[in-house]
This record gives C-alpha cells, structure tokens and sequence, in this order.
C-alpha cells in the first residue's frame, strides 16, 4: 500500500474512532468537463450519425462511491464522502458521447432512435479495469468496437487500449485525470471512425491491438 493511500485510511480511520459530532459533508464529482476543458468542433456535420450504447463496467467500481486501488495489493476503498454524482458507467457513457460528437462533428442518434436509412457508427465500450491509484495515476482499460449500420461493405473494428494519466494528491484530481484518460480514448476512436484505419498508440495512450470482420 502506498504512503499517500494509508495516510488517507488512517485519517478516516481515525476520524471515525473520534467520533464526529457532526456527519461529516458529502462531496458529488462528475465525469463531464467544464467549457474550459473541452472543444467545440467547428466544422461541417458528417454524412453520419453515431449510436454511443451503454458503457460496461467493473461491478466493484460501477457504485455511487469513488473507488481507490491500492496498487500493491488486490485491496480497493470506497470512499464514503466522495460520490459520483450520478452512476459511472451512465457517465462514461456521456463522456464518450459528447467527445465523439465534439470530435466528429455528429449526432449521436442513441436515444432518439435511427431511421431506417441513416448512415450510423454504433459504439459500444466495455472497461475492463478503471483505477484511481490516490497522488499517483489513474487508468481507464478498454475494448470499443464500431459496428457500421447502413454503410455499404464497411467493416466493424474491434480494439483494446489503456489510458492512464498522472494525477495530483486529492479526488478532484483524481477525477480529472479519468476526464483526461476519456477525453483521449474518445479521440482516438474518433480518427477510427473518421479515417476507417487502425489508430496508432498516443503517449498517454496504449492501444493494445485490432481486430476487423
């Protein structure tokens, strides 16, 4: 276990052992960027939509509590102060599909429904692992594939990558780094779908391989 991670469980630790006299305040975070943090994408709308479906995720960290790993160990914490404001896997969902419609300039059609003719990229992203390592990193390991609907012999590609950022001490950075991890997972499954090629590995992210069909 890390310095950083057993100073945080000893301090809740000991400020239960104390007793508060007061509940001590709940703190919400969310996984969408504030303006400054995100783009516009200034260009012409695509001649398709996307479809961003449900995200998958872990069933240990997929809970209304911050989840912190413990990087030397199989141990994770759930932070009882520290809450997603909403559920995390419909928030990696959002993520995905605001980036991808910034990006890509599209239209994501998933819950308005697809007419019958419209060109459209189905996503679909199941995580294998999401990691908040406290004052050290975070990491975002995934599978994506892109089905193609109503686009003539297009093929659908599968991937795996893993992002992973450096992070500061305290949740707030640790939440940063998951909406910087997001933001460039998005990106490259945005230049997939734009160049129907297999993207190439980016510094803060690994792609682990493609597969087409």
């Amino acid at each position: 276990m890390n310095a950083s991670l057993k100073v945080l469980i000893c301090g809740i630790a000991g400020t239960l052992l104390a007793g508060c006299a007061a509940d001590k305040p709940s703190h919400y975070y969310t996984l969408m960027a504030t303006p400054a943090q995100t783009h516009v994408a200034g260009m012409a709308a695509p001649d398709y939509a996307i479809s961003v479906q449900p995200v998958e995720l872990p069933e240990q960290v997929d809970r209304p509590q911050i989840v912190l790993t413990d990087p030397a160990s199989t141990q994770v914490m759930p932070l009882g102060d520290s809450l997603w404001a909403g559920p995390l896997s419909t928030q990696l969902r959002n993520v995905l599909s605001y980036e991808l419609s910034s990006q890509l300039g599209a239209l994501d059609v998933a819950s308005t429904g697809m007419p019958d003719t419209l060109a459209v990229w189905k996503v679909f992203m199941q995580v294998q692992r999401f990691q908040s390592i406290y004052n050290e990193r975070v990491l975002i390991d995934a599978t994506w594939r892109l089905t193609p609907v109503n686009q003539g012999k297009k093929r659908s590609m599968i991937c795996r990558g893993v992002a992973q950022t450096t992070v500061q001490q305290g949740v707030s950075a640790l939440v940063a780094g998951h909406q910087q991890s997001m933001q460039e997972l998005a990106a490259l499954i945005a230049q997939q779908i734009k160049t129907g090629k297999t993207p190439v590995s980016t510094p803060n992210v690994n792609l682990m391989g493609c597969t087409y069909s």
